[in-house]
C-alpha cells in the first residue's frame, strides 16, 4: 500500500473542480452559440421577407432579387446546422473520457453519419442544387417524383418549400428531388391563330374575349391581344395573337379562349377552329439552326 504525498488530495480536488468548470463553460458557450445562430437565422428570414415585398420593374432586377433572396435563405438555414454540428463535436470531445478525447470527434462523426444518413443526403443534395442554380426563391417549378408544383417559398440546405396557388405548402426533402421543371418567364405565353374571312370581326372577338374574362384569381395575366393580321388571298385572313396565363391556368387559353372565339365567330366568318399553342422562340431557333432549316 503506497503512501499519499501531503497535499495530493488538495491537488486532486482542484483538478476535479477545474474539469467540472471547463465542462460547465462548454455547455454555456454551446447554448450561447445555438441561441446566436437562431437569432441570426431569424434576422435573415426577416430580411428575405422584406425583399419579397419589393416589386422590381425590370427582369434583370427581378433575377438579381431572386438570387439575393435565395442566398440569404440558404445562409439562414446553414448557420443553425453548422453551429449545432460544431457544438456537438466540442461537447463530445469535452465529456468523453480523456483516453478517448483524441478520437471523440471522429467517433461522434461516425455516429452522426450512421444515425442521420437521410439528413446528410438532404444537405448534400441541397448544396448541389444551389451550386447548379436549379431554381431560386419566387420561381415556379414542378418537382418530380412528388408531383408538387408552385412557387418556391423557401429553399434551405435540407428542404425546399413549394407553395401552390391555392395556398397549400409542400415540404420536400432535397434528396427526394429527382427532377425540377422551371418556367423561364414564370408564366405561360400562348400564341393563337384564327383563320377568318373578316379580320376586323376577328379582332373584335379577340378583344371582347379579353374583356369578358374572369377577374378573380383565375384570370389572364395579360389579356388576348392581336399581334399580326395577314391576308392570305381568296378572302382569307390570318389573325395571330398572344395571351399570358399563370402556370396551372393553361385552361384559360386552351379551353376558355377557344370556346369564346368559336361562339363569337360562328358561321362563315370562322374558317377553322382556332389554333392555340405555346412554344419558346429561342429554343425553336436553336432547333432549326441545328437542322439547317431554311
Amino acid at each position: 500500500m503506497g503512501l499519499l504525498r501531503p497535499g495530493s488530495d488538495h491537488r486532486t480536488g482542484t483538478l476535479t473542480a477545474e474539469l467540472v468548470s471547463h465542462r460547465y463553460d462548454s455547455l454555456v458557450w454551446g447554448a450561447v452559440a445555438i441561441v446566436i445562430a437562431l437569432v441570426l437565422s431569424t434576422l435573415l428570414r426577416r430580411i428575405v421577407g422584406r425583399l419579397a415585398e419589393r416589386r422590381p420593374e425590370e427582369e434583370r432586377e427581378l433575377a438579381r432579387l431572386r438570387r439575393r433572396e435565395t442566398a440569404l435563405v440558404l445562409l439562414g438555414t446553414a448557420i443553425p446546422y453548422a453551429t449545432a454540428i460544431v457544438v456537438l463535436i466540442v461537447l463530445g470531445s469535452t465529456f468523453l473520457p480523456r483516453t478517448a478525447a483524441l478520437g471523440g470527434s471522429a467517433l461522434l462523426g461516425i455516429i452522426i453519419g450512421f444515425a442521420a444518413q437521410r439528413f446528410l443526403m438532404d444537405i448534400v443534395a441541397g448544396a448541389l442544387i444551389a451550386f447548379a442554380r436549379w431554381y431560386a426563391i419566387g420561381e415556379f417549378i414542378w418537382v418530380e417524383p412528388s408531383k408538387a408544383s408552385g412557387i418556391v417559398e423557401e429553399f434551405g440546405l435540407r428542404t425546399t418549400v413549394v407553395r401552390a396557388f391555392n395556398g397549400d405548402r409542400a415540404y420536400i426533402p432535397n434528396s427526394q428531388i429527382i427532377t425540377a421543371f422551371r418556367s423561364p418567364r414564370g408564366f405561360r405565353r400562348y400564341s393563337f391563330e384564327v383563320f377568318t374571312t373578316d379580320a376586323a370581326e376577328a379582332r373584335h372577338a379577340i378583344e371582347s374575349a379579353g374583356k369578358r374574362a374572369p377577374v378573380g384569381g383565375a384570370r389572364f395575366l395579360r389579356p388576348p391581344r392581336v399581334i399580326e393580321e395577314r391576308e392570305l388571298g381568296d378572302n382569307t385572313w390570318l389573325v395571330r395573337g398572344e395571351v399570358d396565363v399563370a402556370p396551372t391556368m393553361e385552361w384559360l387559353a386552351e379551353d376558355l379562349l377557344v370556346a369564346r372565339l368559336k361562339a363569337q365567330l360562328a358561321g362563315d366568318v370562322l374558317l377553322a377552329d382556332p389554333i392555340v399553342y405555346t412554344i419558346d422562340e429561342p429554343t425553336l431557333a436553336r432547333y432549326e439552326r441545328r437542322l439547317l432549316v431554311r
